[in-house]
């Protein structure tokens, strides 16, 4: 008992019941690079308070599986971030936090320049694919916002979210060649035959809509998506990297690799070719999700981010962390407890996320659509 008083009257001096100053930015106080080493299982990316987007860099390809058995180096791996790794392969859409084992890392995204690498490469050898090498001197890692230099191209990759959509802003250097790739393969804990089916509609030169089924922590978890560009891009192209199928019928008689609006199977990536850029042009890109149908993540997307302001999207994600961090205000002389608790709030608030559409429409475990 008297270490219990003890306890408590050590605590008394930093919690507090009074409201905060309302000139006092609690965000500064969020660190969501906590955790992000070793065996803390968090991500430093983008997200708001309960978002359905978690935007954020993934920085290897490890498998869950290695010569059929299970790869215990996947474990580090479970919010797809490693704060030791060098590189990053891309920024995927879902990720768990503090989880003990893992699934997710949708949609993964990538820009690059120069001749076009649609394989992620590996860590030691970064220039044979697109992933990029990065230093965190150039990372900030906010509540609603994350920054990286990706050095091997000199590209700036900002991401920003709201409930169910994510915002990136590259900005380009100059360069011949800019691509976005859209890797449909990637994931955390991969393994082969996790993605189900895959397919992906080419709606015109800035709208991208489709969906993946995989069958992991998960089963038959279906994520649909629409993906609107800032501006058109002038080509674009797929690789299917499926086992050769003995029959295809219609659609094998056609080079679905360049141009081709309606692609499907099982592993895709995607390209979009934006041809040459000037020293800081900027390729903006939101891709909005729904568990219901494309229609509903189109939904999303016109409801969440109808504009391209980047920065009003940072600072609205940045308002609504405010607004949960106030709800608990604490008093200390001493800085570090301020950043120790409102982290750890910080990191109660991406447990748990929405998983419904805008109009309140989700997909059940009996794989129909309900509606909250």
């Amino acid at each position: 008992m008297k270490h219990l008083l003890l306890a408590c009257s050590l605590a008394l001096p930093i919690v507090a019941a009074a409201q905060a100053p309302a000139s006092e930015n609690l965000v500064q106080y969020a660190h969501p690079l906590v955790g992000t080493a070793k065996m803390g299982h968090t991500y430093p990316g983008a997200t708001v308070p309960f978002g359905a987007v978690q935007l954020s860099p993934d920085t290897d390809t490890i498998s869950y599986e290695q010569n059929g058995k299970y790869n215990p180096e996947i474990y580090s791996y479970c919010a797809g971030y490693q704060y030791k790794d060098p590189t990053i392969v891309g920024f995927s859409h879902t990720h768990f936090s503090g989880t003990g084992h893992s699934d997710l890392g949708d949609f993964l995204v990538m820009p690059t320049t120069g001749p076009l690498q649609l394989n992620p490469g590996t860590a030691d050898r970064p220039l044979s694919g697109y992933r990029s090498a990065y230093s965190h001197a150039t990372e900030v890692a906010e509540p609603a916002y994350y920054k990286v230099r990706l050095a091997d191209n000199d590209i700036l990759a900002e991401l920003t979210a709201t409930t169910r959509v994510g915002v990136h802003q590259y900005t380009f250097p100059q360069a011949d060649q800019s691509h976005i790739i859209l890797d449909l393969m990637a994931g955390i804990y991969n393994y082969p035959g996790k993605n189900v089916w895959t397919f992906v509609r080419v709606e015109n030169d800035s709208l991208v809509t489709g969906y993946r089924q995989t069958n992991g922590w998960g089963r038959t978890r279906t994520v649909y998506f629409a993906l609107r560009f800032s501006k058109p891009f002038k080509t674009y192209g797929s690789r299917n990297y499926d086992p050769k199928q003995a029959y295809r019928g219609f659609w094998g008689r056609f080079d679905q690799a360049h141009n081709w609006p309606d692609l499907a199977g099982h592993q895709l990536r995607l390209h979009f070719d934006f041809g040459p850029t000037t020293a800081g042009e900027q390729v903006k890109l939101k891709l909005a999700l729904s568990p219901v149908s494309t229609a509903g993540a189109l939904a999303n997307l016109q409801a969440e981010a109808p504009g391209w302001d980047f920065a009003a999207y940072k600072r609205q994600g940045q308002a609504q962390w405010q607004q949960e961090l106030s709800k608990i205000t604490i008093s200390s002389p001493r800085r570090v407890d301020k950043e120790n608790f409102y982290t750890a709030m910080y990191h109660a608030f991406t447990g748990t996320t929405i998983y419904q559409d805008v109009n309140g429409d989700y997909r059940g475990l009996d794989q129909n659509t309900h509606r909250a």
